[in-house]
This record gives C-alpha cells, structure tokens and sequence, in this order.
C-alpha cells in the first residue's frame, strides 16, 4: 500500500507497511539510437510515425524492461531498417527530464555499430523508407533530425572504440546488467 512521504527532499509514494522501504522514485523510459556505418556512409530511416512522421533519424526506439540495452539497439536497427549489426560502443546519451505536462523522464543512449548484413528497407509501419548516406548527402536533405546529425558527427569524428564499450559480466553483476565503460 502507497501513501505520501517526504523523502530526499520531497513528498514521495512510499509503502506504509512496515519493513517493506519502498520509495517510488518516478517514472523513466530508456531509449537507445544507433549510428551504423558502411563505406564512409550512414544508415538513416525516415520516420513513418508522429511525432516527427516524414523526418529522417538514426535508427531507435525503446529498450524493452527485460531486455539489456545493447540488445534493444541492435533489435530497432533490424526491426525499422532490415540490417542485422553489432554495438562497438557508444556516443553519448541525452537525457530528457519530466515536467507536468509529461510526467516521466528519458534516457536515450546513442550507439555506435558496425553493420553484418541485410539491406536497408523500411519496415512499412514505423519508418517509411531506409537508406545509407553520406554526410554531404544529409546536409541536401530536409528534416534530418538534430540529435541524429550530433551523433553521425561524434561517430565520424572519433574512431571506433573511442567511447564506452560494453565489458564483460566479470563484476559479478546481476543477470540482465549491462556495463559499459572505458
């Protein structure tokens, strides 16, 4: 059972019964993009959904809560562009904080990958065409989305490997950790 206590500076859902400690902390989403790269060109797919319908992005969307979050990246590259690839490491995040109007924040990881295979092609339903192209290629475009064009640019800038990379489970981590690092 829920009610209100102050906690951490602020009025918290926390369980009333006793022994239970828990605090509800709020409500998050996690998402994950990747920039996937081939011949000095990158995968991009045009969005077949609002919001944003018609702009082009990187690849993404969210991580399952039962699935590690390098999986969940290389899951949207196929599902939205056909091509099977791998995470070498990751860009950057982006965070988005909650407000009234949207109650929850969001975490978006940014991944560099390395293609294996498939042919870019829309999935038909969340993206309405897919393709590689160059970053002149980009600039000529319209609604090439803005956190994509960063993280094109952060993969093009910095070589493989210059990010965080995933690391083996030899922490004794829980099963479904992931750890990324340098």
């Amino acid at each position: 059972m829920l009610s209100t206590r102050f906690d951490g500076g602020r009025d918290r859902a926390a369980c009333v019964v006793d022994g239970c400690g828990y605090i509800h902390f709020g409500d998050a989403s996690i998402g994950c993009g990747g920039v996937v790269l081939r011949d000095d060109k990158i995968l991009l797919v045009q969005r077949g959904i609002n919001p944003g319908r018609g702009s082009w992005q990187i690849p993404g969307g969210y991580v399952e809560m039962d699935e590690e979050i390098h999986s969940a990246v290389e899951r949207e590259v196929l599902e939205e562009a056909g091509v099977t690839a791998k995470v070498t490491d990751s860009l950057g995040f982006r965070h988005t904080a909650g407000n009234p109007e949207r109650p929850f924040s969001n975490l978006y990881v940014v991944f560099r990958l390395d293609p294996l295979g498939g042919e870019p092609r829309s999935d038909g339903e969340e993206t309405l065409d897919a393709g590689y192209f160059t970053l002149e290629e980009m600039t000529a475009m319209t609604g090439v989305q803005s956190l994509s064009l960063w993280a094109i640019k952060q993969a093009l800038l910095h070589p493989r490997g210059a990010g965080f990379t995933h690391r083996p489970n030899d922490l004794d981590l829980r099963p479904g950790w992931s750890l990324f690092g340098l």
